[in-house]
């Protein structure tokens, strides 16, 4: 049927319309994150490596490669995760070929993992709040998200959940990436705040558990650092918050947070404190004190630029000079590792067949897991001025993390 009334005006009006839609919609994909994504997926699925019978006699480097956005090695489902400006790839742990990779046209803000994921975090104008996952195992795509964040943000994960954490505001992301808990500051605020102090905090070091996390922070009009802890409450944003002041624990002492535990029985926090002695104080969540361990001197500072390691059933932290062990479960004290001689650590631990080992000076250790113990150190050569050094093992493949750059040895 013909239009009862269809003019030349009607016509044009309609092409132009046809034309402001199309354009519209290019525009839309020419900016969109999209366009700007370039995912490749691996040719099959990769699978973890039976574990190593035993530590082997003697290491040789196998491969390395630069990956800035990480500061451990990342090891999800048989993969090495490395970072490098707007890539983030998934390698091959015993030759370093890159078997899958996903880019943006953005430098990465920093790499994590959790589960079957590894875990990219990019920047846009609101902070580093893009977040993709991508199935370690393939490269295929998995859950995203994006948030208000900080411009700087340090992301860590313990395998049950993922921190990211800003100098005003941390959140905690579950396997999905839906976010379980928020704190601190947004750009626009619609709710009041729940801090204990008020506006004006800085965020100094966090760690998290599933549900809960613990955050030093340094407020305006105060100069004593405040731990808190926080909890899932009924709102990701509202959490539950204990406050506990640290008396003469000032922002720039090297006070942090090493790390928390969430079990039915709630959780823990052990928490390094300089002043007035070096200790480190296991807390419980309604802010007692529960354990506390004296070290003989304050760490070195390059101690702060690594976080703990988590071989199975064990929390070990290097402080620059020893590696201090403590019980997974509960965050009790085990023993210490100390230097010997021309062998310092320069990391914390991993684990291979049943034992410990640590990076130190000219090798790595070999100890006893179950007493600390040394039992031989494997020749290793570094390049001059590797001073930190973070270890991971995959297989028979031993991963250390120095710097910027990942070094495989086998």
């Amino acid at each position: 049927m013909r239009p009862e009334r269809r003019t030349s005006g009607d016509l044009v009006a309609a092409a132009v319309i046809a034309v402001v839609i199309v354009v519209v919609g290019v525009v839309i994909w020419w900016t969109s994150d999209a366009r700007a994504t370039i995912s490749r997926p691996a040719s099959d699925s990769a699978t973890n490596p039976p574990s190593a019978a035993m530590v082997p006699a003697a290491l040789s480097q196998l491969w390395t490669t630069t990956s800035p956005a990480t500061w451990a090695p990342v090891l999800v489902s048989g993969t090495v995760i490395t970072g490098d400006g707007p890539r983030m790839s998934g390698r091959d742990p015993a030759t370093g070929e890159e078997r899958w990779s996903y880019s943006r046209d953005v430098d990465l803000c920093a790499v994590s993992w959790i589960y079957r994921y590894a875990v990219a975090v990019y920047p846009d104008s609101r902070g580093c709040g893009q977040v993709s996952s991508v199935v370690a195992a393939d490269g295929l795509r998995g859950p995203a998200r994006t948030s208000y964040a900080d411009r700087t943000v340090r992301v860590t994960s313990e395998g049950s959940s993922v921190l990211s954490t800003g100098s005003t505001r941390l959140e905690l992301w579950r396997s999905d990436l839906v976010r379980v808990m928020s704190y601190g500051e947004i750009d626009a605020r619609v709710k009041p705040s729940a801090r204990g102090r008020g506006q004006g905090c800085t965020l100094v070091s966090a760690a998290a558990a599933s549900s809960a996390v613990s955050v030093l922070e340094s407020c305006a009009g105060h100069s004593d650092l405040q731990l808190t802890l926080l909890r899932a409450g009924k709102e990701e944003d509202e959490p539950e918050t204990q406050h506990v002041p640290e008396h003469r624990v000032t922002a720039d002492s090297g006070a942090r947070v090493l790390a928390v535990t969430d079990s039915d029985n709630g959780a823990n926090t052990a928490v390094y404190l300089p002043t007035p002695q070096p200790r480190i104080e296991v807390v419980d969540q309604t802010g007692t004190t529960i354990a506390k361990t004296l070290l003989p001197a304050k760490p070195s500072p390059d101690s702060a630029a690594l976080p703990v390691s988590r071989p199975t059933g064990l929390i070990c932290w290097w402080t620059g000079d020893a590696v201090m062990v403590f019980d997974s479960g509960t965050l009790a004290y085990r023993y210490t590792i100390p230097g010997s001689g021309a062998a310092v650590p320069l990391g914390p631990a991993a684990r291979m067949a049943d034992r410990l080992l640590i990076p130190v000076t000219d090798g790595v250790g070999v100890f006893d897991q179950s007493t600390g113990a040394p039992e031989r150190i494997i020749p290793v050569s570094r390049p001059p001025g590797v001073s930190t050094v973070f270890p991971a093992v995959s297989g028979p493949t031993v991963l250390e993390q120095r710097g910027d750059t990942v070094v495989a040895l086998g």
